[in-house]
């Protein structure tokens, strides 16, 4: 096990990384690196992304598609696999829920609810 979360945090390290460096995303969006899902077999990979404002989800993901000659090249060079991986992105969400909580927080203390 400890073989696999060493090989996740490298996977998920390194790909922050690449992001950073070979993808331009929509001006003003926050994109990072939350998480790293591999299959035992390293055929698939899950990046997990928190994208801010959540309304450039849609626009991240086109830049990730628009750049994924870029990101595999990288990553061959980088990780040096044998096998790429099959990437695959998702998001989590936890903080634009926690901005969201904060401010209705925020709404209820000026209103004297709190």
């Amino acid at each position: 096990m400890t073989d696999y979360i060493q090989r996740k945090e490298h996977f998920k390290d390194s790909m922050a990384d690449i992001l950073r460096r070979k993808v331009e995303f929509p001006l003003g969006s926050l994109v990072t690196v939350v998480d790293a899902k591999l299959t035992n077999d390293l055929r698939f990979a899950n990046t997990v992304l928190s994208v801010l404002p959540i309304s450039a989800e849609e626009d991240v993901l086109k830049a990730l598609d628009q750049f994924k000659h870029d990101i595999l090249k990288e990553m061959a060079d980088t990780l040096h696999m044998r096998r790429l991986p099959k990437l695959h992105w998702s998001f989590d969400n936890s903080q634009q829920v926690g901005a969201d909580i904060n401010d209705y927080i925020n709404e209820l203390k000026e209103q004297g609810k709190l």
